[in-house]
C-alpha cells in the first residue's frame, strides 16, 4: 500500500466521505491543478473558485452544444446560469468539506500528517 493509498483509507476511517480524498474532485482539475494534500485539507476559496470555474465550462460548454445553440441571442442568461451552476456546485462541495473538517476535529495537512505518521513511524 502506497502513502495516498494509505492516506485515504485513514481518512475513511476517520468518516471523511471517499470522494473527498481524493487529491482532486474530476477530471479536468487533475489535469490542471497538482495538488499534494486530499481535498479535506485544501484551501476552501481556491476550491470553490476552481470548482466554480470549471464546472460553468463543462456545464456551459455542455449545454450549448445539446440545447442553446439554436438561440444564440440570449448568451448573457446562458452564462449566468452557467456561472450560477457553478457557484452552486462548488459551494456544495466547500460545505461537504466543512462538513467532514469538523468530523477530523479542524485540524491542518500538516498538523494531522505529523499527528498521524509520527506516531506510525
Amino acid at each position: 500500500m502506497n502513502k495516498i493509498e494509505f492516506i485515504q483509507q485513514h481518512l475513511i476511517e476517520k468518516g471523511v466521505p471517499a470522494d473527498l480524498t481524493k487529491f482532486n474532485s474530476n477530471f479536468l482539475s487533475k489535469f490542471l491543478f497538482l495538488e499534494d494534500r486530499p481535498l479535506v485539507f485544501q484551501s476552501l476559496v481556491m476550491l470553490f473558485f476552481r470548482e466554480s470555474l470549471i464546472l460553468s465550462v463543462i456545464w456551459g460548454s455542455l449545454m450549448w452544444l445539446m440545447v442553446w445553440h439554436p438561440t444564440p441571442e440570449n448568451w448573457i442568461r446562458y452564462t449566468l446560469s452557467s456561472l450560477a451552476f457553478g457557484c452552486i456546485m462548488g459551494a456544495t462541495l466547500v460545505f461537504r468539506i466543512i462538513r467532514a473538517k469538523k468530523k477530523l476535529g479542524n485540524v491542518s495537512w500538516e498538523t494531522w500528517c505529523h499527528k498521524n505518521y509520527d506516531s506510525v513511524s
